[in-house]
């Protein structure tokens, strides 16, 4: 997840822009991670779930941080949202 979480922070220009072709970043994790990318699209519900990143629009697709999201800034930010975190993947 954490790999995931790195990603989407990069591509939104560290939070501040929206995140467009999500399905790109989630293949590429997974080819990455050599994790599925069922497993990977599950990281991502999982975020949305957390309130941490939001859909925007369907049409096009589009997700962004949310507020909560936004304070993450560092590495050791995203690792202790992820421990902090209820329920696991």
């Amino acid at each position: 997840m954490k790999t995931l979480f790195r990603e989407l922070w990069l591509q939104s220009d560290l939070c501040t822009e929206p995140i467009e072709h999500i399905w790109f970043t989630i293949n590429e994790v997974a080819k990455s991670t050599s994790n599925s990318s069922k497993e990977i699209k599950k990281y991502l519900d999982y975020l949305i779930k957390n309130g941490i990143i939001e859909l925007v629009s369907w049409e096009p697709l589009v997700h962004q941080f949310t507020e909560d999201g936004k304070r993450i800034k560092t590495e050791f930010d995203i690792e202790k949202t992820i421990k902090t975190l209820p329920n696991k993947v």
